[in-house]
């Protein structure tokens, strides 16, 4: 809740160069009481995000992130957080490094610039291309019209590349291509040669028709202040390049509001909603209330459509580019998000995203990760921002009440049984994940080698200790060497079954020695490991 207070003014009779005129009529308007204004964002939700998110800038070296979190059944944003941020109590103070450096040699206009985009939320102000998570929108549009189904292998087939008027579009695997795929298998691999075809098979103007009806072609909510709206191409003046590039999610911008308030109608059995960050408006001198109600703007698609989305959207986190959101004991669906620069504006960088649902089914969060320009070992979203989600999520939805499921099977498996760690060097990065895989393990590795020529060089942990199903083993190539460190958390007093969460979330792996609770751990808080 927030309390605001409206400063008293003078209104006097002014010259034509705003000078006083002598012996004119004065009118004093006393100070106001403001309003109390009750907000939907949850101050323990937001700490989650704002600590997740600048950690995840700072480790990937990026320039700047966004995370919003909705509940998709009334819209309400429960954490919106930008990074860098800056202190309301000191706004005129720089929070970049460089940028102070040359403040004394900027223009008036250049520093007001500076400033202003150091107050923008980029959250609600800012469009981006989001890439791949747009996806969902375009398989979404595909079974509401019958196109598609969700499991026929041989609607699309990726051969590495898909060719349109004249340019040649690849798969992120073009030296190793998918082959014949079913719609849940081109969203598990994000195939974008699937995506195109499908978008061929809809078509720009119906394409543009859910387009509209997911509410991508309008602001949100009048109280975003300076909410800006999405870029697309005219509708009449569409070609077969653009249906190609909007299908996976390029060369159009949306805000990051736009996208989770469109995607969280999937997760709303797809019923559109009306992002609400006010809830109630009390007048502190009448104590009248207003009380800011949902809004259901619009059934989008069908629930039928909305519930295959949310199964395949699962198959995403648990079998596809989505496994690094993956928290054994809940169900999460999401999709990744890896937008490039357009030729020529390399140095803008990419953008890595990850949105996600949890639980599939009652839906009770939606989590939009957006990082701008990482520059660390990797610029995908599904290893820059798929972790982040994790880790938020590890801690919102036991905060909010959403139970880990212990009879699942990932669950069980992971908290109850050990296995002994093979060694893989020396082996292709193919068989060493099969390997892996066969025993339980998951399997990270960074770049985009060729898996079945290219040897592994080294695996962290090393091979021969005894650990945990379920937990990630890194791979190491000749090209792909660098060693990422993480934070460790601080374990203590916490029950076993809250340290497997935590500790994944964080991309550790854990050992457990006795039952209940810890009472110490070997290696310390906050070190890195």
């Amino acid at each position: 809740m927030c309390f605001l207070e409206l400063l008293g003014k003078i209104l006097t009779s002014t010259d034509s160069v705003n000078g006083e005129i002598p012996n004119g009529e004065q009118n004093y308007v006393a100070v106001q009481n403001g309003s109390d204004v009750t907000l939907t964002i949850d101050v323990n939700i937001q700490s989650i995000a704002e600590k997740y998110l600048s950690q995840a800038v700072t480790d990937n070296k990026a320039d700047s992130g966004n995370v919003i979190i909705m509940d998709p059944s009334n819209g309400d944003v429960l954490a919106m957080a930008t990074y860098p941020n800056y202190n309301l109590n000191e706004p005129f103070t720089i929070n970049d490094s460089k940028l102070k450096k040359k403040w004394n040699k900027l223009s008036s206009e250049d520093k007001s610039n500076a400033l202003f985009n150091m107050w923008k939320n980029t959250a609600v102000q800012s469009t981006y291309e989001p890439g791949s998570t747009f996806k969902i929108i375009t398989a979404a549009a595909g079974l509401e019209e019958g196109i598609v189904t969700s499991d026929k292998h041989s609607d699309f087939y990726c051969s590495g590349t898909e060719k349109i008027s004249g340019v040649e579009m690849r798969c992120w695997k073009y030296y190793d291509p998918h082959g014949s795929e079913s719609l849940r298998q081109a969203l598990e691999n994000s195939c974008n040669p699937a995506f195109i075809q499908l978008g061929q098979k809809i078509g720009a103007h119906t394409l543009y028709k859910y387009y509209r009806g997911f509410g991508l072609f309008n602001t949100t909510n009048p109280y975003f202040y300076g909410e800006s709206n999405s870029v697309f191409f005219d509708e009449n003046n569409i070609n077969e390049f653009n249906v190609a590039t909007m299908s996976f999610g390029q060369r159009f911008t949306i805000t990051p509001i736009q996208l989770i308030t469109a995607v969280s109608s999937i997760a709303n059995e797809g019923v559109l909603m009306q992002p609400r960050i006010v809830k109630e408006i009390k007048n502190t001198d009448t104590k009248a209330t207003t009380t800011i109600e949902p809004k259901a703007i619009r059934q989008v698609v069908s629930k039928e459509t909305a519930d295959t989305m949310m199964d395949m959207l699962e198959s995403v986190v648990n079998d596809g580019t989505g496994i690094y959101a993956k928290i054994p004991g809940y169900s999460i669906g999401g999709k990744t998000g890896t937008s490039e620069p357009l030729s020529g504006n390399e140095d803008e960088g990419y953008v890595a995203s990850f949105i996600a649902m949890s639980p599939t089914v009652n839906t009770q969060v939606v989590v939009l990760v957006t990082i701008y320009d990482p520059k660390g070992s990797s610029h995908q979203g599904s290893q820059v921002a798929g972790p982040v989600v994790k880790q938020i999520l590890s801690e919102v939805l036991p905060y909010i009440g959403v139970a880990s499921n212990s009879n699942s099977a990932s669950a069980t498996k992971s908290s109850t049984k050990s296995v002994t760690l093979p060694d893989i060097k020396n082996k292709t990065i193919a068989e060493a994940k099969s390997i892996l895989k066969s025993s339980g393990f998951n399997v990270k590795i960074t770049g985009d080698e060729d898996e079945n020529s290219t040897l592994v060089i080294d695996q962290v942990p090393k091979p021969g200790v005894s650990l945990l199903e379920d937990s990630t083993i890194y791979l190491y190539t000749t090209n792909n060497n660098v060693r990422a460190t993480t934070k460790v958390p601080d374990l203590k007093g916490m029950p076993s079954s809250q340290v497997i969460n935590s500790i994944q979330a964080s991309n550790l792996n854990v050992i457990l020695d006795g039952k209940g609770t810890v009472v110490s751990q070997d290696i310390a808080a906050r070190k890195k490991s």
